[in-house]
């Protein structure tokens, strides 16, 4: 596969940094704080189940209202961790808790993983690329994390105008790259938004799966970014 690739093109969140502290984390902290003692364990099988439920979903979102996804999202969260009392009460504590570190440059990571791999994958003259539903943001988290020299072009929906899953901005970062969609593979880590936003523009594409969620996926899936090390 390696001849007939030029272009690698990443998502960003879940894929190559996430927020600290995570989802996991804001959950279990905020259900403590209202009386609840819920394993670690339990709360990442609930966040798995709605990651699986709501896929399709999350694919609607258009980084405005999306008061109804995560209403729908904790309400299965809540009721797979067996919590009835207090919902809406605690469904507010996620969300509030969630902007409170969301927006903040030094709220983001990369994972143990992404710069050893964009640096293997960048020695071997791969054009390296971002495709992400996200805001200006994103480009001061890389810079921060010394991320941003890696790529070449960085296709950020709020500053294009169009989101994930339209073949619209995956046809951008195929510009972008000066290749054929078939010699690009896209790497992300959602099923419907990623793998198949990026298959029907007619890109290759690879499924990051750190969580789990989609064991049955019919698609290139990986656990983590050192599926990567096949191309060096």
């Amino acid at each position: 596969m390696t001849e007939e690739i030029d272009a690698i093109i990443f998502d960003a969140g879940g894929t190559l940094i996430e927020m600290k502290p995570s989802r996991q984390e804001i959950i279990s902290k905020v259900l403590a704080e209202h009386g609840h003692k819920v394993d670690k364990k339990s709360v990442i099988k609930a966040i798995v189940k709605a990651d699986r439920a709501f896929d399709d979903d999350f694919g609607l979102l258009d980084g405005k209202d999306e008061s109804w996804y995560w209403k729908k999202y904790d309400v299965l969260l809540l009721k797979e961790l067996g919590i009835d009392d207090g919902a809406d009460k605690l469904m507010k504590a996620f969300g509030d808790r969630f902007h409170q570190f969301a927006p903040k440059v030094e709220s983001w990571v990369a994972y143990s993983d992404t710069k050893p791999v964009l640096k293997a994958l960048k020695k071997r003259d791969f054009k390296i690329g971002m495709v992400s539903n996200a805001t200006e943001l994103l480009r001061r988290v890389l810079d921060s994390l010394g991320l941003a020299e890696y790529f070449e072009f960085l296709i950020i929906s709020d500053e294009v105008g169009v989101r994930k899953p339209s073949p619209k901005i995956f046809q951008l970062a195929i510009k972008a790259a000066g290749t054929s969609p078939n010699r690009a593979v896209y790497v992300g880590d959602k099923l419907t938004v990623d793998v198949l936003g990026a298959k029907r523009a007619g890109l290759n594409a690879v499924l990051i799966d750190r969580d789990n969620a989609f064991p049955d996926a019919k698609c290139i899936r990986a656990r983590d970014l050192d599926f990567f090390r096949t191309y060096v």
